[in-house]
C-alpha cells in the first residue's frame, strides 16, 4: 500500500511535497520537510487519521516544542508525526512561534 502525505494549514499552499501541496507557514519559509513513517500496526488494521501539532521554529531553522494539539486517533500517529515534524528546516533567521500543522496518513 502506498502512503498518502497531506499536509494543511490556514494559509495559503505554495510547495509541492510527496506529490501533495504542503503549506506556507506564516513567516517561516520551509526548505525541508520529512514525510513520517507510516506506523506498521496503523498499517496492518488499515487505520487511517490526523495529528494537528503545534511548534516553534527557532534563529537557526529548526523545529522546536512539538505538541499535539488534536488527533483523530489519539496515540496511534503522534509519534510518528512528532519524529518527521521534527526533522523539518525552516529558513534561518525567521524565527516563529506557535506554528500550526496537520499531518493526514492515509493508505
Amino acid at each position: 500500500m502506498k502512503m498518502k502525505l497531506a499536509l494543511s494549514a490556514a494559509v495559503l499552499s505554495v510547495a509541492t511535497v510527496f506529490g501533495t501541496t504542503a503549506p506556507a507557514l506564516a513567516e517561516a519559509k520551509v526548505v525541508k520537510q520529512v514525510a513520517p513513517e507510516y506506523p506498521r500496526g496503523a498499517e496492518r488494521r488499515e487505520l487511517e487519521g490526523a495529528v494537528s501539532l503545534q511548534f516553534d521554529v527557532n534563529d537557526a531553522g529548526k523545529v522546536e516544542n512539538v505538541t499535539v494539539t488534536d488527533a483523530t486517533m489519539p496515540g496511534v500517529f503522534d509519534k510518528a508525526a512528532i519524529k518527521a515534524l521534527s526533522k523539518w528546516k525552516f529558513e534561518p533567521g525567521s524565527p516563529d512561534a506557535g506554528v500550526n500543522v496537520t499531518i493526514n496518513f492515509q493508505l
